[in-house]
C-alpha cells in the first residue's frame, strides 16, 4: 500500500496543473451560464443546459489527455525509469486511473450542481430526492457509462503504443487500435440491445415533473414518473473498463519483465 500511495502522490505531482485547470474552468462555465439573458424562460433554460453539456464533454476530453501523457513520458525517457520502480504494472495503471477518476468525480458533481442552479433559475424547485439525483445519481451514471470507459481505453491505447515503441514504431499498433474501436463499439452496442430486456429500467428526476407542466399547454395532462434510464450501458461499460485496465496492467507488467 505504501508503494501505491507513492504512485498516487507522483500522479498528483505530474497532473496537478491539469486538474487545477479543469476544475478552475468551472468558473468560466458558470460565468457563461450567467451571460445567457434570453427573455423566454424555456429557451434560456435550454441554452444553459446545452452549455452544461458542452462543459461535460470538454471534461472527458481534458481528462483523457491528462491520463494519456504516457506517450510524452516515453519520448522523454521517463517511461523506462517508471518501469524500473518496484510497484507492479497493475499499480501504475491503477494509480493513474484513480487519480483521473477522482478529479472527474469532483468535476461532474459540480456540473450536477450547475444543472441544479439552472433549474432554480428556471423557476423549478426540485424536491430533495431530485436534488440528490442531480448531484450524485446523474453524474455518477455518466461517469460510469462514459468517463470510466474512455479513461480506460485511453490508458490502454497509450500503454499499448508505448510498449511497442520500446522495440519499434508505436504508431502502427496505435492506429490499429483506434481503427478497430468503432467495430468494437458496434459489437458492444448490439450486446447492450440484446440484454436490454433483462434488467429493469431506472427512473430518475421524478421530482422535476414541474418542468414538463410549466412549459406544456394547460389543456394537456402530463404525468412524468421520471426519466427512464437503462442500466445496461452502465454495467457493460464498467465491466469492459475493468477488462481494459487489466490488459493495460498486464502489458506494463510484461514490458517490466
Amino acid at each position: 500500500m505504501k508503494g501505491f500511495a507513492t504512485l498516487l502522490w507522483l500522479e498528483y505531482r505530474r497532473s496537478r496543473v491539469w486538474a487545477a485547470a479543469l476544475l478552475g474552468s468551472l468558473l468560466f462555465w458558470f460565468w457563461g451560464l450567467n451571460q445567457v439573458t434570453v427573455t423566454d424562460v424555456g429557451e434560456r433554460a435550454g441554452i444553459r443546459v446545452a452549455i452544461v453539456g458542452i462543459a461535460a464533454l470538454v471534461g472527458v476530453i481534458v481528462l483523457c489527455f491528462m491520463i494519456g501523457r504516457i506517450r510524452g513520458e516515453t519520448r522523454r525517457g521517463q517511461y523506462q525509469i517508471l518501469l524500473l520502480t518496484p510497484p507492479s504494472g497493475y499499480l501504475h495503471v491503477l494509480a493513474r486511473f484513480l487519480f483521473a477518476l477522482g478529479v472527474g468525480i469532483v468535476y461532474y458533481v459540480i456540473i450536477g450542481g450547475l444543472l441544479w442552479w439552472v433549474t432554480l433559475q428556471a423557476g423549478i424547485h426540485p424536491d430533495a430526492g431530485s436534488v440528490l439525483q442531480l448531484l450524485l445519481a446523474g453524474p455518477f451514471y455518466g461517469i460510469g457509462a462514459v468517463l470510466v470507459p474512455f479513461l480506460a481505453w485511453t490508458l490502454l491505447l497509450m500503454v499499448f503504443s508505448s510498449a511497442f515503441r520500446l522495440s519499434g514504431p508505436g504508431w502502427i499498433p496505435g492506429i490499429v487500435m483506434v481503427a478497430g474501436t468503432p467495430f468494437l463499439l458496434r459489437w458492444i452496442g448490439d450486446g447492450i440491445i440484446s440484454v436490454s430486456y433483462w434488467l429493469p429500467t431506472w427512473r430518475m428526476y421524478a421530482g422535476l415533473t414541474a418542468l414538463a407542466e410549466r412549459f406544456s399547454p394547460e389543456e394537456l395532462e402530463i404525468t412524468v414518473n421520471g426519466v427512464p434510464v437503462a442500466q445496461e450501458p452502465l454495467w457493460i461499460m464498467l465491466a469492459l473498463s475493468v477488462v481494459m485496465l487489466i490488459i493495460a496492467g498486464r502489458i506494463w507488467q510484461e514490458v517490466e519483465g
